[in-house]
């Protein structure tokens, strides 16, 4: 077996039509090794499947309710032969033609173990959700570690949206399949419990947001509640109490919407944070493992 540089990871369920735009940004990544791409597709209907098949990438299609955040995951690197993996959601898109590079090139030292890279929200995206993106994922690089003073608002920016690993470093861990969601949260918690390093890379950046209604944002939470049920609150957290974070959280927005003159949003807003931070209780202490099983089709 030929071994690669990097191998690409995308997981598929009707990508709609940013998802030819993703390959095509892909395939033109400027990057002086090499690498290939791995699309696990989990019954799309859409014209994802057809625009997979224009290009030299591997393709394996399973069974929508097979598709699971690390069981998945973990197919795919399975199916790998790089040696670095480098997961994208099907929903993103790389800024630039030098996204792959600049994940890769911080693992030229050895403590590195995994690379997260930053997450711009797209344009047209409602400002509470696109405080939300430009609040956890700064523009400068931060590096993480086990001893850190800081965990810089509670690594949310930690996320398979955009990020890379050493291959051997998840063939130590592998991603959980036990709990529903945030497998990338639980390797994360392992890497930095081993001593190991993780990056925040701001210049591997893509574009990458949700326009959840009240109604998606309070169900997704729920899941990541229950997630944390599961063990994946063991990632390190910044400082302070919940409510010191939610208070600080509620000012620097009302502060982003001054300066971007969108204060008419502040209701829809205070709402739009109730039914995230409901959730979130609700799937902590309440939701049943049966009704979770739910978020295994939740994308990311």
């Amino acid at each position: 077996m030929t071994q690669v540089d990097a191998s690409i990871i995308i997981l598929t369920r009707n990508g709609g039509d940013n998802f030819p735009l993703l390959l095509e940004r892909i395939y033109s990544q400027q990057y002086s090794g090499s690498y290939e791409v791995i699309v696990i597709d989990s019954g799309s209907t859409d014209g994802t499947l057809e625009a997979a098949h224009k290009y030299p990438l591997k393709l394996l299609e399973i069974k929508p309710e097979e598709f699971h955040h690390g069981r998945t995951r973990n197919l795919g690197a399975d199916m790998a032969q790089g040696r670095y993996l480098v997961y994208i959601t099907q929903d993103a898109l790389p800024v630039n033609n030098d996204w792959l590079r600049k994940l890769t090139d911080n693992f030229a030292d050895p403590q590195v173990a995994m690379v997260v890279g930053r997450q711009i929200p797209w344009e047209d995206t409602k400002p509470p959700e696109k405080f939300f993106y430009y609040y956890n994922f700064p523009d400068y690089r931060l590096v993480v570690k086990s001893d850190a003073v800081d965990y810089y608002h509670d690594n949310v920016f930690i996320s398979d949206v955009n990020a890379a690993y050493r291959k051997d470093t998840w063939d130590k861990y592998r991603f959980k399949e036990n709990i529903v969601m945030a497998e990338d949260k639980m390797i994360a918690a392992q890497i930095l419990a081993d001593g190991r390093t993780i990056i925040y890379e701001p210049l591997a950046a893509v574009y990458h947001s949700h326009d959840h209604g009240i109604k998606d944002v309070f169900s997704k939470w729920r899941y990541f509640g229950f997630a944390l049920r599961q063990g994946v609150c063991a990632l390190p957290g910044s400082p302070g109490s919940a409510l010191q974070k939610a208070l600080e959280y509620f000012i620097a927005e009302v502060r982003y919407f001054k300066v971007n003159s969108c204060c008419r949003w502040l209701p829809y807003s205070a709402i739009y944070e109730i039914g995230k931070y409901s959730g979130l209780i609700i799937g902590k202490y309440c939701l049943s493992k049966r009704k979770s099983a739910r978020a295994g089709l939740l994308y990311d």
